[in-house]
């Protein structure tokens, strides 16, 4: 796979923050308008990134002047587009492994600079219901360990690096099925929704450090034309017939939340869970 290296960002990232963590205003330091390019002299670390989120929110913090890191599980066509379309360093990965998840900051630090900015969009879903066959605890463990674990992990880990920097922004993908449940995936929603009370509980030690941690916690999103579909159509227009906006989200959408939460200017929220999600009722 070809990588594609650009300049290292430039600015000291200590010196972009005071110590309560509210950000300075003005240009950036290679003279753009800061509301032009709010993330410029930014790394950020963004896991999953070849799937449909992940791959926006690089895109989109890319655009806003970040220096991204994307983590990917396997090659494919999609992570050199990626590379090629937004300059994106590419790294591999398996975060179901904590050994590959501890080392994975230290593969970024040979890089450049350490994360200012770690967003979390990696995961799987997992249909298994309460009624379905014997428990599989194996498999909810595996289960776990990728959308729960390695998060606390990679962010614990991240956290201490942006504390002695002064700033830091670090954002998690949950789901509304987090907070309202999801019929035939127990394991899943009860995996997403305690990346909230970690988010909560995190948000208090760092806070004083200039750290926001949140989580973004997307409804149902509209698939990539080339990806398999995870529901059926029909449950699709049942998710889409559910919103008050009367369809599904954009991956687009999602990551414009993602790039409120990481600006500089989101130095007061924290510990907070973001529901995007058309406004949806069951």
């Amino acid at each position: 796979m070809t990588v594609h290296h650009p300049p290292p960002p430039t600015g000291d990232t200590a010196s972009r923050a005071t110590a309560t963590g509210v950000p300075p205003s003005g240009d950036t330091a290679a003279g753009t308008p800061a509301d032009q390019a709010p993330l410029a002299g930014r790394t950020a670390l963004v896991t999953g990134a070849t799937g449909q989120l992940g791959d926006a929110v690089c895109r989109l913090l890319a655009a806003r002047g970040a220096a991204v890191v994307g983590v990917h599980r396997t090659p494919s066509e999609r992570a050199e587009a990626l590379a090629a379309g937004t300059g994106a360093r590419l790294l591999r990965a398996d975060l179901s492994d904590p050994d590959e998840t501890a080392a994975l900051l230290g593969r970024v630090r040979e890089l450049g600079p350490a994360p200012d900015i770690l967003v979390c969009a990696h995961g799987a879903t997992a249909r298994r219901p309460v009624l379905g066959g014997a428990y599989d605890a194996a498999a909810e463990q595996r289960l776990w360990q990728l959308n729960t674990g390695s998060v606390q992990q990679l962010a614990s880990a991240a956290a201490k690096r942006m504390m002695r920097a002064k700033f830091g922004r670090i954002v998690l993908f949950g789901s509304r099925g987090g907070a309202t449940g999801m019929p035939g995936q127990p394991g899943y929603a009860a995996a997403k929704a305690a990346l909230s009370g970690w988010a909560a509980s995190a948000a208090w030690e760092l806070g004083p450090f200039g750290v926001t941690v949140n989580v973004v916690a997307p409804g149902a999103v509209r698939a990539r034309p080339e990806d398999a579909p995870v529901y059926s159509a029909e449950e699709d227009e049942r998710a889409a017939g559910r919103t008050a906006v009367r369809r599904l989200a954009e991956p687009a959408e999602i990551a414009e939340a993602v790039g409120f939460l990481a600006a500089p200017g989101a130095s007061y929220v924290t510990g907070q869970t973001l529901l995007v999600d058309g406004g949806a009722r069951w």
